[in-house]
């Protein structure tokens, strides 16, 4: 069960989907089993829920995603609303792609090189300091997204209490760009040295509350063009991608964006 963690972990940071260019059909998943494996129990309102795991050496229990019921599309359009389900351990979480944006450099993108997580960003390598332009084909996607939490608890606050609330959520796994690195946050929280780096970009949402929230994808345009660029919760390779559905989102940056 362990192993399982690890790897669902590195699913929530490696995010390599693609998506082909057009009018995307909307298609729907319908998930009718509990995800990652859990058995399934129906109650008597029709629901689905599962039931936590523990691992066979008799240790501490290994809590997994326990949706209730969610449809979740394959695909989604920019402004369509969609259910998440990495991010939490149960009830309904969504995500809203609402615009995006290209940026030749920090300044004409209003950030500022200190704002940034620096993930991938440096300077002399994909960024000149002085003129703040990216480099060799890096190009920023400003991305504008509401988040929704209508009943859902953070599967992150069962794995690691001592950072994450119940209803504090792990940024990362509401999805990514495939091919780029999120660089910008503008709720990022303020850096504490004696925190897990993930720490800063959690996001807390109550019960019945939304948020709008900005976030910066840095993308190597010289590995994908910019019309097949899609944010992606999940992917086709996954171990787990039978039983956790995930959505596709092309962002439309064929056009003129800025």
């Amino acid at each position: 069960m362990k192993t399982r963690l690890i790897i669902l972990t590195a699913a929530a940071m490696l995010l390599t989907t693609g998506c082909s260019v057009g009018n995307i059909d909307i298609s729907k998943k319908e998930t009718s089993e509990a995800t990652l494996g859990q058995p399934i129990e129906e109650n008597v309102n029709g629901t689905i829920s599962g039931s936590d795991t523990t691992d066979n050496n008799g240790g501490d229990s290994l809590l997994l995603p326990n949706v209730p019921y969610s449809e979740v599309p394959a695909t989604a359009e920019l402004g369509e609303r969609f259910c998440v389900v990495m991010p939490v351990h149960s009830g309904h979480l969504y995500l809203t792609i609402n615009k995006c944006e290209l940026y030749d450099s920090l300044n004409d993108a209003g950030m500022k090189y200190d704002e940034l997580q620096q993930v991938l960003i440096a300077d002399g390598f994909n960024y000149d300091a002085e003129t703040t332009e990216f480099l060799k084909g890096f190009i920023m996607i400003k991305t504008y997204m509401t988040v929704e939490n209508v009943d859902a608890v953070s599967i992150d606050h069962f794995w690691e209490p001592e950072y994450f609330g119940e209803y504090d959520f792990w940024l990362e796994r509401f999805g990514g760009v495939a091919y780029a690195t999120e660089e910008y946050f503008d709720q990022v929280l303020p850096p504490d040295e004696s925190l897990p780096f993930h720490f800063y970009t959690k996001i807390n949402l109550q019960p019945g509350e939304k948020k709008d929230i900005i976030i910066g994808y840095l993308l190597d345009t010289r590995k994908v063009a910019l019309e097949d660029v899609t944010f992606a919760n999940g992917r086709d390779d996954d171990s787990f991608s039978d039983e956790l559905p995930f959505t596709v989102v092309n962002l439309g940056l064929g056009g003129d964006n800025k």
